[in-house]
């Protein structure tokens, strides 16, 4: 902590520093309807956090700290880019000062291994480029569907995008890769997700509209996977497409999933959890959990061991 105490008090310190830089924060947590200062000084209008839409107090009160968690990221973050731009300039002074005292032999040296840096970075990044095509030619599609970003709040729209940036980061590591599919990418969720670095140059599926529009060819292949389906999922058979509901909403709208595909007239099934581990919370899982179950179980065609790999050992139970 910026006191010294070891971060006791860091809530006391963040809000401190947050009233330094502009942004301001009612202690009582309630919603201010005018525009608060961002650290780049332009005006940015606070989310407004209302207890009538939740359904209980806790659930509100989440929502206001993760709000105030937002925002204190904010200013740490401003903090940090002044850090590096600093430590930049002090590490380009130490270079440019090594550099008289070195000999024409060492020179060189370091010359040499510059080039073999450079090249071994020019490798990855083709590496990297051959996984991207392989993903995009891939037959297996996965859809995550992202038309619930009026059901969440900012910060969780936030946390949905970081969790589509873990899916993609999975995607280019895995053995089997897929066809990754974004629908329902407009509005609010389409801000959250177009702020994620890089995210345009992303080699997926980007529709505005419904994967009902983007496949509307091949409704009777689409498989809805949702925790409340009576189905079980076996085997993820290479001929369906398969959809993630792009949803965090700390289980505020439970079923809304499952009650979206009925109303459409598309299959559901979840995942066998419970047939192959032992849970002691609820077995409801993030986007990217999902989906990297996705991916794990096309490699190894083990349940058990795809499900312990990706389930945090938190959720499992010992017993």
């Amino acid at each position: 902590c910026r006191c010294g105490s070891g971060g006791r008090c860091w809530i006391r310190c963040s809000r401190a520093a947050m009233a330094e830089e502009g942004v301001v924060v009612q202690d009582d947590g309630a919603a201010q309807e005018t525009a608060v200062s961002t650290l780049a000084g332009e005006k940015r209008p606070r989310e407004e956090i209302r207890r009538e839409d939740y359904p209980s107090k806790n659930a509100y009160k989440k929502a206001l700290k993760d709000r105030r968690r937002l925002e204190t990221k904010r200013v740490r973050q401003a903090e940090r880019k002044k850090e590096k731009a600093l430590q930049k300039e002090q590490k380009k002074e130490e270079r440019l000062k090594e550099k008289e005292t070195l000999t024409p032999e060492e020179l060189e040296e370091k010359k040499k291994l510059r080039l073999e840096f450079i090249a071994d970075r020019r490798s990855k990044q083709e590496e990297r480029q051959r996984k991207l095509k392989e993903a995009s030619e891939s037959s297996t599609i996965c859809v995550i569907d992202l038309e619930f970003g009026d059901l969440m709040t900012e910060s969780e729209r936030k946390s949905l995008a970081h969790q589509l940036m873990y899916c993609y980061s999975s995607n280019l590591k895995s053995e089997k890769p897929c066809r990754i599919l974004l629908s329902g990418l407009d509005g609010s969720i389409a801000e959250s997700v177009h702020a994620l670095s890089g995210f345009d140059n992303w080699p997926v599926g980007k529709e505005k509209g419904s994967y009902l529009d983007a496949l509307s060819g091949r409704k009777e292949d689409l498989v809805y996977l949702s925790a409340d389906s009576e189905n079980v999922v076996r085997e993820f058979d290479p001929s369906k497409v398969y959809i993630i509901g792009g949803l965090v909403d700390r289980n505020r709208h439970k079923g809304v999933c499952q009650r979206k595909a009925e109303g459409q007239g598309i299959a559901t099934a979840r995942l066998p959890i419970q047939d192959h581990v032992k849970l002691q919370t609820s077995a409801v899982l993030t986007v990217n959990q999902v989906f990297d179950i996705f991916l794990k179980f096309r490699e190894s065609k083990d349940w058990g061991k795809t499900l312990k790999s990706v389930i945090p050992s938190r959720k499992l139970s010992s017993k």
